[in-house]
């Protein structure tokens, strides 16, 4: 196993201002392909923990076995992403969100097509879902009418509603957390401590409440939010050309942390602890050199939810 220490190749001010911007490959001084802990050096001159990855340490059946459960999920389109599906593009809205009266950087309030001025805001398209528990209200719930407010904290519908899929992807979310624990696990502690005192709203006995599903989405230059801020974030990636016959391989997709100037090639099996609050991106997700354009990666990101305690 090898470890590295860096030092930022663009300032905080310079950084803070790429959100919502996607950098190529070439912007990448260091490319991880192999067991690899990153450590940099911070502007007070202290060392800190940006990411550990490892290959080969999930297996493949389980693998094979959530993939075929989570594509057709992790494919619906998703309006909400913000800074993560860069910067706001009236071409990559959807045709009921046309007519836009507010624009920001990353998001628009729009009018349907009745004429109404809708109160929520959309951002570019992204194949991106949750599945697992999520902390805030289904607004679907939400009556005016009624003096009865829904639950804080919710199963989300794909867990509540697809069983089946569902249980084939819990084993896949365990022994990444396993990997988590052995990982970093004075970041793991404090998130099992935290997910524990919420049980209806925990995966399995993980320190995870929720898991982001992305598919062949590159993101744009971003910082989590919502999960738990003492813990660590979990990546795995599942690949359509391994778990379904026929399908392509696909070349890209590298987790680029642009500020630091690395970069991690994660594929099926590899998992990749990394400090989500950190700006970081995917360079291009493309066909691979054999060509074929029946590929796909689905990024699982396993994470708890800051607001889960509310419900606790």
């Amino acid at each position: 196993m090898k470890t590295i220490t860096i030092k930022p190749i663009l300032t905080n001010i310079e950084i803070d201002k790429r959100e919502g911007d996607y950098f190529p490959v070439s912007h990448y001084q260091t490319i991880i392909k192999y067991d690899t802990d990153v450590y940099g050096i911070n502007d007070s001159g202290d060392k800190i923990l940006l990411l550990k990855f490892r290959k080969n340490v999930i297996p493949e059946d389980l693998c094979i076995k959530a993939y075929n459960a989570l594509e057709k999920h992790a494919q619906k389109r998703n309006y909400n992403r913000g800074a993560a599906s860069g910067k706001l593009n009236i071409k990559r809205l959807p045709a009921y969100a046309r007519t836009i009266k507010a624009r920001q950087s990353f998001r628009a309030y729009y009018v349907d097509k009745k004429g109404s001025r809708k109160k929520d805001h959309i951002s570019n398209m992204a194949q991106s879902n949750i599945a697992g528990y999520y902390d805030k209200p289904d607004r679907n719930l939400f009556s005016k009418d009624s003096k009865r407010q829904p639950p804080k904290c919710r199963t989300t519908q794909f867990t509540a509603e697809q069983v089946d899929k569902w249980r084939d992807t819990v084993p896949l979310l365990v022994a990444a957390d396993r990997v988590f624990k052995s990982l970093v696990p004075e970041a793991y502690k404090r998130q099992l401590a935290r997910a524990s005192r919420t049980p209806a709203f925990r995966i399995a006995k993980t320190a995870f409440s929720t898991i982001t599903l992305n598919y062949n989405w590159r993101t744009a230059c971003h910082k989590d939010k919502g999960d738990y801020s003492e813990g660590f974030g979990n990546l795995i990636v599942l690949e359509k050309g391994k778990c379904v016959e026929g399908a392509d391989n696909y070349a890209g997709g590298y987790l680029g942390f642009p500020k630091w100037g690395v970069a991690v090639d994660v594929r099926q099996g590899d998992f990749l602890a990394m400090d989500v609050h950190q700006w970081h991106c995917n360079t291009e997700i493309e066909k691979d050199k054999n060509g074929g354009a029946n590929y796909g990666r689905l990024s699982v990101v396993c994470y708890l939810r800051e607001g889960m305690i509310k419900c606790e």
